[in-house]
């Protein structure tokens, strides 16, 4: 036992430094990201309870709205340095003060552009003039945004995350321990403000302290030309992405009201729980360990297909699970008056599912540094959802603006398994043998989940809690059962994936 114990602590102590392996780095890089997600997430899970529990909907809502307008407005001030950065095969090091004296002077321009235009307007589209006034405090987050440390971009870079851990750990818990004791206090929308401006300063000092770079006032233009050859895609993505990723919040906050809203976005945030923080967590060191191989064709695709195993086979029970107890959970978490949002929650759920595919290919094709495939996709996306989003959300509320956002999800899904087949022969026969094990055991899960709950009905919370470990169990058990029988290729990747821990 005593040995055992010994070398969990080693394993873990070892997980801190950064091997010159690249294989090592990209496997400890994301170990050290799910322990920080696990934390973070944690403590915001716990922190969204309160927060639903403390404020009306409306409140909730209300700060949606603010959030929106500074998202919109945001969109367009992208420059896509920070992806341009990473991707780049050269040193780049000689740009990150070009980089971020242009960042600089775009977040205070942006920060005006908010404060005087921005909120007024929104304040006319929402049909709400509070909103104003909390875009206006919101839009000073910008201002304190504008002088983070660029330097932490390197981390990404060469892929070393053990310094992030730290920083995002210490920076989510304190913003989070601030925004729960407002809440207590004010129990209003204020306390969301608050939190998200200490949360901002917050950051900004940890940048400094995480990073040893010193970034000064210096502007190149070959620097910033070479830095927005790659950066331009990456800034039409980001427009064409807000409208994909918010029009839905848009189109509810116009035609519905703040109330709809904070149920859509509640319901959305839980139903994509799994993707985000199962799959979310290794967008970024996915594209960073995308781009050092994008010289090697073979190695790219095992890799990809070797995270796509571990990723289905963990998003996918997770949205089932989710599926099959979604009113309990509600219920029992956020409390009966989100009730309302269960409905939107069902489509949302499938979503998420999906959604898991696109956070592991699209990172694939920025790395290999072809961002165009990706903006083009979202185009696509955005066109058929914008084609049923106003009519399905006039008839079915937030319900028929779930099925919008599916539909053109759907579609985007479609051509990047197009362009998987084209640029490495991975087609939907290729998916399907990666997903087909956790499906099975996935349904298996399901099926007895049901019949279990005809037996006994689940009225508290330890009653949820043991059902969702019990769903868990059987889902582990089928898996295991169905990778013996059929060739342990899970068994194998879990094995790859230990040795370079």
């Amino acid at each position: 036992m005593l040995k055992l114990i010994k070398k969990v602590y080693k394993k873990f102590i070892e997980l801190w430094k950064t091997p010159e392996n690249l294989n090592q780095r990209a496997v400890r890089g994301s170990a050290v990201l799910y322990v920080s997600r696990f934390l973070t997430k944690g403590i915001a899970f716990i922190r969204t309870i309160i927060i639903a529990r403390l404020l009306l909907p409306s409140d909730i809502g209300l700060v949606g709205l603010g959030t929106l307008a500074i998202a919109v407005t945001s969109t367009f001030f992208q420059t896509g340095f920070h992806d341009a950065i990473v991707q780049d095969k050269d040193d780049v090091e000689k740009h990150l003060d070009s980089a971020w004296t242009v960042s600089l002077f775009v977040s205070l321009l942006l920060a005006v552009v908010l404060f005087f235009v921005s909120a007024p307007l929104a304040g006319i589209f929402f049909h709400n003039h509070e909103v104003v006034l909390v875009t206006r405090f919101l839009s000073f987050m910008l201002v304190i945004q504008a002088f983070d440390n660029i330097g932490m971009i390197l981390w990404f870079r060469n892929l070393q995350f053990n310094l992030s851990f730290f920083y995002y750990t210490i920076g989510y818990t304190v913003q989070l321990t601030i925004t729960i004791i407002a809440a207590l206090y004010l129990k209003n929308y204020w306390a969301l403000v608050i939190g998200a401006l200490a949360g901002k300063a917050i950051f900004l000092v940890l940048s400094y302290v995480f990073s040893s770079y010193r970034p000064k006032f210096d502007f190149s233009l070959v620097g910033a030309k070479h830095l927005f050859k790659y950066g331009k895609w990456i800034s039409l993505a980001a427009i064409v992405s807000f409208f994909v990723s918010q029009g839905d919040y848009l189109t509810i906050g116009k035609v519905l009201n703040a109330t709809s809203l904070a149920y859509y976005q509640m319901a959305f945030s839980l139903g994509t729980l799994p993707a985000t923080e199962i799959v979310g967590v290794l967008s970024g060191l996915l594209f960073s360990l995308y781009a050092n191989l994008q010289n090697d064709t073979e190695k790219l695709k095992n890799v990809f297909i070797r995270v796509s195993r571990l990723v289905f086979a963990i998003s996918i029970p997770a949205s089932v699970g989710l599926l099959v107890l979604s009113k309990e959970i509600v219920t029992f978490v956020y409390g009966e008056k989100w009730l309302p949002m269960v409905p939107i929650l069902h489509v949302i759920v499938i979503y998420g599912l999906i959604k898991a595919f696109e956070l592991v290919t699209e990172p694939l094709f920025r790395g290999i540094g072809k961002p165009h495939i990706s903006t083009g996709v979202m185009i696509a996306q955005f066109v058929v959802m914008f084609s049923f989003i106003i009519p399905l959300t006039r008839m079915y509320g937030p319900v028929g603006t779930a099925w919008a956002v599916l539909f053109g999800f759907f579609t985007a899904q479609g051509i990047f398994l197009g362009q998987l087949r084209k640029h490495f022969s991975v087609g939907i026969i290729s998916l399907l043998q990666i997903s087909l094990l956790p499906i099975v055991a996935s349904l298996s899960m399901a099926l007895i989940l049901i019949a279990t709950r005809q037996i006994i009905l689940v009225d508290s919370k330890s009653l949820l809690v043991a059902f969702i470990g019990y769903g868990t169990l059987l889902y582990v058990a089928c898996l295991f059962i169905l990778d013996k029988i059929f060739g342990s290729s899970f068994s194998n990747s879990l094995l790859w994936i230990k040795e370079r821990l």
